[in-house]
């Protein structure tokens, strides 16, 4: 009987690429158009606390994320990502870490079942992937729905949603490796027999270590 095909997840933000590059886009977004942006400062005041604390500073992003795609489809959203992914790709500096890039070359070398989960933006990591060449890889990411004009998270493919996300696109646990940067991936590591951490902060590195019986590889990617 021949071993199963190793299957390897991979992180997307900070593991492969060198920014948030969800973050990134909202802001490019808004300042296109000055009344976005306003919309956006002019309350900042009131909720400045509220991105003080960890448990509320999804409020203040969720309401950026609204007034940058007010008025906006999917389809524009999709319009928007090309766009976006054209003008990083012609002006550098380079999106993605070459390391993640070689390392993920080296799984699909090795014929492993690959997949990347992140808490992207789906049409956006799928538009980074294809100008990088990538745009095969399986990918999992968040999405968004309609509301009020806007648009709001309809599924965020992060922290304990990977695992059931990743199961419904046919990458069910256990996993052979992870790859990522951060302790939200806890829910992954703890799925997966090799765990690597990825140019991490030191609270990452503390966090799960203290999480896993088995140490994870602190990895230096450039």
């Amino acid at each position: 009987m021949t071993d199963p095909v190793p299957t390897v997840v991979f992180d997307f933000d900070l593991t492969l690429t060198r920014w948030d590059t969800a973050d990134r886009f909202f802001r490019w977004l808004l300042k296109r158009q000055a009344w976005r942006l306003a919309l956006v400062l002019l309350p900042l005041p009131a909720l400045a606390p509220l991105l003080l604390i960890r448990g509320t500073r999804k409020w203040p992003v969720r309401y950026a994320v609204w007034v940058a795609t007010l008025g906006r489809s999917h389809d524009d959203l999709r319009a928007l990502a090309r766009e976006h992914t054209d003008a990083l790709f012609a002006i550098g500096p380079p999106v993605f870490l070459a390391d993640g890039l070689a390392q993920l070359q080296h799984h699909l070398d090795q014929s492993d079942r690959v997949v990347i989960a992140t808490g992207c933006l789906e049409v956006l990591a799928r538009e980074l992937l294809e100008r990088a060449g990538y745009g095969h890889v399986p990918l999992v990411g968040s999405s968004l729905k309609p509301w009020l004009g806007g648009m709001v998270r309809h599924e965020h493919c992060f922290g304990a949603n990977k695992p059931p996300m990743l199961s419904r696109l046919g990458f069910a646990p256990p996993w052979a490796i992870a790859y990522t940067d951060h302790q939200c991936d806890l829910p992954v590591l703890e799925l997966s027999t090799q765990r690597f951490l990825v140019n991490p902060k030191p609270d990452a590195i503390r966090t799960v270590e203290r999480a896993l019986v088995q140490q994870p590889t602190v990895l230096q990617w450039r």
